[in-house]
């Protein structure tokens, strides 16, 4: 009996460990006084960039810190989104959640922005490696 409560245990653990996507509408902007990177540029002629936190119990109770060319962004509640207006070009897009110990490291991906187009990216917690990370997406518009 109590192989099968914890085998039962181990299973909810393990499923509630990754995140997962939420519906673009029903995220909420993220607090004005989290946002960190000055945002004056004008649309037209310049890219847009949208990440979107999932929802989900990993790591729900710390931010995720997003970085944009090294430079500390936005930090993201669960469900929460944040939009910059940057110049087309190469950029360096990276995640890493609140560690007071230090025992996580920044990921990033490498991203190509065109003029007059909007990306989309999301931030996720992988439920099999335990590491946060940004990908691009399309997002779901419900």
């Amino acid at each position: 009996m109590k192989a099968i409560a914890l085998f039962f245990i181990a299973l909810i653990l393990l499923s509630g460990c990754a995140t997962s996507a939420i519906p673009i509408n029903d995220a909420v902007d993220v607090q004005t006084d989290r946002i960190f990177l000055n945002n004056q540029l004008n649309v037209e002629g310049n890219a847009v960039a949208v990440f979107v936190r999932d929802v989900g119990f990993m790591g729900c109770a710390v931010y995720e810190h997003l970085f944009i060319d090294g430079k500390k962004a936005a930090s993201l509640n669960p469900g929460e989104k944040v939009e910059f207006v940057l110049p087309p070009g190469e950029h360096i897009f990276g995640v890493i959640p609140t560690d007071p110990f230090g025992t996580h490291a920044l990921n990033s991906i490498d991203q190509d922005l065109k003029p007059d187009k909007r990306y989309f990216y999301r931030i996720y917690a992988d439920g099999n490696s335990m590491r946060t990370e940004v990908q691009r997406y399309v997002p779901v518009f419900e």
